[in-house]
């Protein structure tokens, strides 16, 4: 390896490009901010250049604005296999999404894309507090599939409040014997992990109008009992639907359920 130096590029095309139409239409329905401030810009790259000296993980920052990479670190071409310093400045953004297993790229494009929106349809001043975590496979040169951990958190929003750089970090992930594409967001000032998990849900699922009533009391904090007692219906009953729910929501529990359920317009 050649010296211990990171390539700032400022024209290297987004591994955006690697998602679908629908998700560069989101981004062109928020970014007509013209506006520049390279002294924004210039402290964030300063301080995570900083930091990728100091850790092993691949890091990049993404320019949502220009749908460009404005920063790639060593570590984050040598994770996807290639040489830093054989590369040079001009890197097509095919050298990463060639990478990714087949199998993961539409669920990584979905994830994205409903990340994406549902970090804009927060309030502004929370827009800062999301970060997206996904686990997917990238292949190694011998077509070894290699689990990784990629991390994508908002950096600086543009003046219009919309997110404007966002930091990546990648590691290899500890969970090799799994093969699905997992996504979260996730708000580190409170706790709460949104899944956003791809699916074929969206168009097909379909509750009865007592499952939609009790998803709705699950939401409001009810207990079984307490559902039990004010629909009169038995526990058994509420707890057959609850199950049912889970089913067709393809969530591991309520909470799962409720935000799957808001996610594609079940319930409000």
């Amino acid at each position: 390896m050649r010296g211990n130096t990171d390539l700032s590029l400022q024209n290297l095309p987004g591994r955006s490009a690697r998602l679908a139409p629908d998700y560069l239409q989101l981004l062109n329905k928020y970014y007509d901010f013209d506006g520049f401030e390279p002294d924004r810009l210039d402290k964030q790259l300063a301080l995570i250049r900083a930091m990728a000296q100091l850790c092993s993980s691949g890091v990049t920052v993404y320019d949502l604005q220009k749908q460009a990479h404005v920063y790639v670190s060593r570590n984050f071409y040598q994770l996807y296999g290639y040489d830093f310093g054989e590369i040079g400045s001009c890197i097509p953004n095919e050298l990463f999404d060639r990478k990714i297993h087949p199998g993961d790229r539409q669920a990584l494009a979905r994830n994205g894309y409903e990340a994406m929106k549902f970090m804009m349809a927060q309030p502004v001043h929370t827009r800062k507090q999301f970060k997206m975590v996904t686990e997917y496979r990238i292949m190694s040169d011998d077509q070894t599939a290699i689990r990784v951990s990629e991390q994508h958190q908002v950096l600086e929003l543009d003046a219009s409040g919309n997110i404007w750089l966002s930091l990546g970090v990648i590691d290899i992930s500890p969970n090799q014997a799994l093969t699905d594409v997992k996504s979260q967001v996730i708000n580190f000032h409170t706790g709460e992990l949104i899944k956003l998990e791809y699916n074929d849900i969206t168009g097909g699922v379909k509750l009865t109008t007592r499952e939609k009533e009790i998803l709705g009391m699950i939401g409001t904090g009810k207990l079984s009992k307490e559902i039990s007692a004010l629909l009169d219906i038995s526990v058994h009953t509420v707890n057959t639907h609850r199950q049912r729910i889970l089913e067709k929501l393809q969530a591991d529990n309520s909470i799962e359920a409720l935000q799957s359920a808001k996610m594609i317009g079940l319930i409000a």
